[in-house]
């Protein structure tokens, strides 16, 4: 690969920033060491304790190969060595032995980055496939799914209901599987999607809530190192099981895709004024959350039926998601956030100027929404999804 030097300075800049601001995060108290940008192949990073403060590198093919997030883990794993060697004071143990994975779960590696390997875990084969177990239930809503493409509006609908009882149920019994069971870190993973802004859209936040409260994963926002323009873009990370991560990310890419489209046609039937956009957008995503939730109201009522059990849940829109509760309760998960994110404070964003016959206009049209086509076609693995 080639790059110019500068891009190799402005590299290396960051990265200092990053082992400066992970140490603190992390309330490591790490020296800088001398980043450095390998150019050699190999590789993808290495620690050496000599000359003092020691030398951290990076390989320049990892940062022009992989998303940041990926050279974010590999400079946790080689500042997991700087911390035994300079903190823990056990440089002498075998490299990758029980001090090392002490720190690598002091400095939330993910459990995948914490061996050595020659070859990035992102590179290889099948690593962004669902667990074995979920694949038949992954089948099932694909074909669901497949279904709510039809023309005919109510059989569209009552397909993509369909899918999401289906998800439900998979993730109850899943749960009350892994219950008394000792959580696996390697059932669960991230996916960074990065919106390609500096600054967070305005409907961003609503995308990420319907996510994190209908689909089983948590989200998290944040800005992240782009390295090829040498800026920092907003980026939404999710965090779940592979089978929902799957799920959460084509329910994201499907509307991101549809917002526009629908606000395009909108505006050229009504003449709407381009200021008006994110009114509608967030019209669109509040109208389709309602009917998420009259959709799980509805499988509440038919679950709840013959029962003689509290029956308030059926009659009302809860206030709180199976998607909540789930996530809530599945203490792997709870403990993989944890282990990635130890501080996590959450930010409350500006009030935005809504026009309100716009966003009438929206909500109306969010109630359409039909989630369709496929997810398993558009797995693979694109260097964004760890194994």
């Amino acid at each position: 690969m080639t790059n110019p030097p500068n891009a190799w300075r402005q590299w290396q800049r960051q990265l200092v920033r990053e082992h400066e601001q992970l140490s603190a995060y992390y309330g490591l108290e790490l020296p800088t060491p001398l980043l450095v940008i390998g150019a050699a192949g190999g590789r993808a990073g290495s620690w050496r304790a000599d000359p003092e403060p020691g030398v951290l590198e990076i390989a320049a093919w990892l940062i022009g190969r992989h998303s940041w997030d990926v050279v974010l883990e590999v400079l946790k794993h080689e500042m997991s060595h700087q911390y035994v060697a300079q903190a823990m004071g056990r440089g002498h143990e075998p490299p990758h032995g029980p001090a090392f994975q002490e720190a690598c779960r002091r400095l939330g590696v993910h459990p995948i980055f914490r061996r050595a390997q020659s070859e990035i875990p992102r590179l290889l084969p099948g690593n962004c496939s669902p667990a074995p177990a979920a694949l038949p239930v992954m089948a099932k809503i694909e074909k669901l799914l497949a279904l709510a493409a039809s023309a005919n509006e109510h059989e569209a609908a009552l397909a993509m209901a369909k899918a999401g009882d289906l998800m439900r149920r998979h993730n109850l019994e899943r749960l009350a599987m892994a219950a008394g069971q000792n959580p696996a870190a390697a059932a669960y993973d991230y996916l960074v999607i990065s919106t390609g802004r500096r600054r967070r859209p305005p409907h961003h936040a609503h995308l990420a809530a319907i996510l994190q409260d209908f689909f089983y994963v948590k989200t998290i926002s944040y800005p992240l190192y782009d390295p090829r323009h040498d800026q920092c873009h907003q980026v939404l990370e999710l965090l779940g099981t592979r089978e929902n991560l799957a799920v959460a990310e084509y329910v994201y890419r499907f509307l991101a895709g549809q917002l526009p489209r629908l606000w395009q046609r909108y505006q050229l039937a009504q003449g709407a004024p381009g200021r008006a956009k994110n009114s509608y957008y967030l019209g669109l995503l509040n109208g389709f959350r309602e009917k998420l939730r009259q959709q799980e109201a509805a499988a509440g009522r038919e679950q709840a039926q013959g029962a003689a059990a509290d029956r308030r849940g059926s009659t009302t829109l809860a206030a709180v998601t199976c998607s909540s509760l789930v996530c809530a309760n599945d203490r792997g998960l709870q403990e993989f956030l944890a282990a990635r994110y130890p501080r996590l404070r959450k930010v409350r964003g500006k009030g935005t100027r809504l026009y309100a016959g716009t966003y009438q206009d929206g909500r109306a049209e969010g109630r359409k929404i039909v989630i369709h086509k496929g997810i398993m076609q558009h797995q693979g693995n694109r260097g964004k999804l760890l194994p």
